[in-house]
């Protein structure tokens, strides 16, 4: 094809009042021909279009455009992108606890998880963790969660729960003689660490008597102070 042969072909496009997109294109026969008008001008242009800081567009055409629907067709500037401030390794931690104490516990886990890839050496954060995995049956996961606690626990008074509940993971798994040993171990360090959480200490009891009279497997109760920070 000649470059003399070039014809153009132009869109027209505009929003009818009802909000529905009009195409048409100039090289048909029957497009509707809307002469320019010259009382759609904008008295500070001459040249009969409306020019924004992106987009210009013809007077005639804007004015059959329903002025409620500017807004969405013109350009009126720069839109700012909200910045979504980050959340901090305590807010992540308060997430969990709330979690776990309304029952959401994979909602609980993902925010320890979140804690950890802040603080990945936290007791609270890991044993958070821990107790989350426990609460869905995902003993392994578990087990290797309070392991990881007790590693960065400073002292007995933060590490003993994490111990009892590496002892009930190892009890659902009827490792009965790991549990024993954890178990035991979380007393001791529930006596040194001069904590005061009968709860706890009762269902570790609980648990320690069971595995003696080796009465067969049954489910460990996760009691309600297990919530509580192993640092509190």
């Amino acid at each position: 094809m000649s470059a003399a042969a070039f014809i153009p072909i132009l869109f027209i496009a505009a929003l009818t009042p009802s909000g529905a997109l009009f195409v048409s294109d100039t090289s048909s026969s029957d497009y509707p021909v809307y002469p320019f008008n010259p009382a759609y001008g904008d008295s500070e242009y001459d040249d009969g279009w409306s020019h924004g800081s992106l987009l210009s567009a013809p007077n005639w055409l804007l004015a059959q455009i329903d002025q409620n629907l500017m807004s969405t067709v013109l350009d009126r500037g720069v839109t700012p992108i909200p910045t979504e401030v980050p959340e901090t390794f305590e807010g992540y931690i308060a997430e969990g606890y709330a979690g776990l104490e309304g029952g959401n516990y994979r909602a609980a886990y993902n925010s320890f998880k979140k804690a950890i890839e802040l603080e990945s050496t936290s007791s609270d954060a890991w044993y958070g963790a821990g107790i989350a995995l426990e609460s869905q049956k995902r003993y392994l996961s578990a087990l290797e969660a309070y392991a990881k606690a007790i590693t960065y626990a400073k002292g007995a008074s933060s590490n003993w729960a994490s111990y009892a509940g590496k002892g009930r993971v190892l009890y659902n798994l009827n490792r009965f003689s790991e549990a024993q040993t954890a178990l035991e171990m979380a007393i001791s360090q529930y006596e040194n660490g001069g904590v005061n959480e009968p709860e706890e200490l009762e269902e570790i009891y609980r648990l320690l008597d069971e595995i003696t009279d080796k009465t067969g497997p049954s489910e460990a109760v996760i009691p309600s102070s297990a919530y509580v920070p192993s640092s509190a």
